[in-house]
């Protein structure tokens, strides 16, 4: 049951990221631990505060979102999918 929760969570804080413009299947600790390294306005330190039992916990986000966001890409890659969005002209 905790497991089911804890994936209830991450689709929930993947929902809020998105609704705030941020990348695809993106967590909201991934996104601010990004704009962190961009030198932007973030709120890691609160984050990594609420999650104070993981260590590191906006940053190790950002490297598990970066490894499946590359693994994503290279597959599509492999399969010939385009990186463009089709768009209505």
């Amino acid at each position: 049951m905790v497991r089911y929760f804890k994936r209830v969570f991450i689709a929930f804080s993947i929902l809020i990221n998105t609704l705030l413009g941020g990348k695809n299947n993106q967590t909201f600790s991934a996104r601010n631990w990004q704009l962190k390294r961009d030198n932007k306005p973030n709120i890691v330190y609160i984050i990594d505060m609420v999650f104070f039992l993981k260590t590191n916990h906006c940053q190790n986000s950002w490297h598990k979102w970066t490894i499946i966001n590359n693994s994503i890409t290279q597959y599509n890659k492999s399969m010939g999918y385009s990186n463009k969005r089709n768009v209505w002209e």
